[in-house]
Order: structure tokens, then C-alpha cells, then sequence
């Protein structure tokens, strides 16, 4: 019986030792994000400034405030110094959100996006698409799997750079 009561004595200690409280959760494997990418906050502009420095044009289509992958794509693709770094070098980016909430995205903006969904057939969230400095579309990837693994994301873009030299 003793040796029963400072087994569960220890084993509860260890436990809350290595506990973890969420509010600091540091993952090694995971990159600090210093700055953030700069996003058009128009798509006329971001296809004129795609023609002007003749680099492709990346619209991501969200729906930031209910798109659970979408949420996860963001952290874990575009939130990351990889792909700030490469995103600053070689590409014009602009999202196309399609949130729930009315106070996120102006009514304006809304008509835009739905006119590039439209003209793109673009049929679900997340989409990454890549256009040519012409506008013409270049590469896709659509939905991000629940792994949240976001390497094919990554080869899309090495693969949109290496067709655009």
C-alpha cells in the first residue's frame, strides 16, 4: 500500500513538473516570424505592380474568420520567414477574402473578389493562385491537408519561380 501511494505521488509530481501551460508553447521545429509579408490592398494595383516589376501575382482565396484551413495555411505557410523571404523577391500577393463577418472586408472589395473567383473558377477555400505578370494563371494549389504539411505549398512557388525566369 505505501509503495502504491508514492508511485501515484510520483508519477503526479512528474506530471505536473512537465506540464505545459499553452500560453508557452515553443516549437523548436518552428520558424520566428520577424516581419510579415505585404499583402495589395488592391487588386488593380497588385496587377499593375505584378506588370511593372514583371513578377507573378500570388491571390490567395480565404475565408479568414470560419476557414479552419485556411486559419492553418496562414501560420504554417504564410506566416513563416521561408515564405516572407521568398514571397519579398519574387511575387505581387493579394487575398481574396470571403469572410462571414460584414465589418472585415468592404462591400467594394467583396465584388472584386467575387469577380476574380468568378473569372478563375476558383471553388473552394484555401486557393493559391498564381497568375503571370499578363494575368494569366500559372499554377493552383487548392485546400491544405488536416497534416498541415505546407511543402507542396512551398513547391508551387519554387516551381512558379523556376517557370518564370
Amino acid at each position: 500500500m505505501k509503495n502504491l501511494v508514492l508511485s501515484l505521488f510520483f508519477i503526479s509530481i512528474t506530471s505536473f513538473i512537465y506540464a505545459q501551460d499553452s500560453s508557452n508553447n515553443f516549437d523548436l521545429d518552428s520558424e520566428v516570424v520577424t516581419q510579415k509579408a505585404k499583402w495589395q490592398k488592391s487588386f488593380e494595383k497588385a496587377q499593375k505592380l505584378a506588370k511593372k516589376k514583371n513578377k507573378p501575382l500570388l491571390v490567395f482565396f480565404t475565408g479568414s474568420d470560419w476557414c479552419g484551413p485556411c486559419k492553418n495555411l496562414h501560420k504554417d505557410f504564410f506566416d513563416t520567414e521561408r515564405f516572407i523571404k521568398i514571397a519579398k523577391s519574387d511575387f505581387i500577393l493579394y487575398e481574396a477574402d470571403f469572410p462571414r463577418r460584414t465589418d472585415i472586408v468592404t462591400p467594394e472589395k467583396k465584388k472584386v473578389n467575387r469577380k476574380i473567383q468568378t473569372k478563375y473558377g476558383v471553388r473552394g477555400y484555401p486557393t493559391i493562385l498564381i497568375l503571370n505578370s499578363k494575368g494569366t494563371e500559372i499554377g493552383r494549389r487548392v485546400g491544405y491537408s488536416f497534416l498541415r504539411d505546407p511543402e507542396p505549398h512551398f513547391q508551387l512557388l519554387i516551381d512558379t519561380v523556376k517557370l518564370n525566369e
